[in-house]
């Protein structure tokens, strides 16, 4: 199973955001996506998802192009994805929460149970709103109802932003799992990526809606490896281009 976005342009009406972003992920790979405020990482992944249109380039799933599809049609090729924010109904119970995230995916509603067991304090909260849990406890609701429908591929926007360490820690040994049972997982990371990117295989960098760097996720681990990829790309995109001087007649 491998994802793949290649040239992959998009943007929010007359604003490209995304200027030719290539990306690929695999299966039992856990790929990082990196850059700063504005790099265009939730971009790629609602494009990706169908939230947002490709104005250009593919997106392909087992080399099937999926770009274009409506998000519900991507969702059932097995692309689950979890938005950094607004990603669980909060006037409605934890279950509820499930039992909607399974109403397009026969035989869903059944793996409720599964979550419970996996996550006992869901199972604790079935019946309370969502607006009731905790940072950490909405997170974990909001990748269970993602991964009802038992996706190939998981994009996460940002899902331990803000969170506990003890719960950046319960969602890293999670998703290590799955992907250690074959999933593919896109893991957008802006705050403390080291645990993250200790877990995973690769990480694309994008700096200005491009993809400046694809490297070892282990050698971002390297003492200010990472501050300085990031600072040599951000230098890349803000340098002016050079312009030739014409020539006097």
């Amino acid at each position: 199973m491998q994802l793949e976005a290649v040239g992959l342009v998009s943007g929010y009406g007359k604003v490209t955001v995304l200027h030719g972003v290539d990306l690929k992920v695999s299966a039992g790979e856990i790929v990082v996506v990196l850059g700063p405020n504005g790099a265009g990482k939730t971009t790629l992944m609602k494009t990706i998802a169908g939230h947002l249109p490709a104005t250009g380039g593919s997106v392909t799933l087992d080399g099937d192009n999926i770009a274009g599809l409506a998000p519900q049609q991507i969702a059932r090729r097995g692309v689950g994805y979890v938005p950094q924010d607004h990603n669980v109904f909060r006037e409605l119970t934890v279950r509820d929460n499930l039992r909607v995230a399974s109403l397009a995916f026969p035989g869903a509603a059944a793996r409720t149970d599964a979550v419970f067991d996996r996550f006992p304090i869901l199972a604790d909260r079935a019946n309370q709103r969502a607006s009731t849990l905790s940072g950490g406890e909405r997170q974990t609701l909001a990748v269970s109802c993602a991964m009802i429908a038992e996706p190939k591929v998981l994009l996460l926007d940002e899902p331990t932003a803000g969170l506990a360490p003890l719960f950046v820690a319960h969602m890293v040994e999670w998703v290590s799992e799955l992907a250690a049972a074959g999933m593919a997982v896109v893991w957008v990371v802006e705050q403390s990526p080291e645990k993250i990117l200790a877990a995973s295989t690769r990480a694309c960098l994008l700096e200005g809606g491009r993809s400046t760097a694809e490297l070892d996720s282990r050698e971002l681990l390297e003492p200010g490896r990472l501050q300085e990829l990031l600072l040599e790309g951000r230098e890349e995109v803000e340098r002016p281009p050079h312009n030739n001087p014409k020539r006097s007649n």
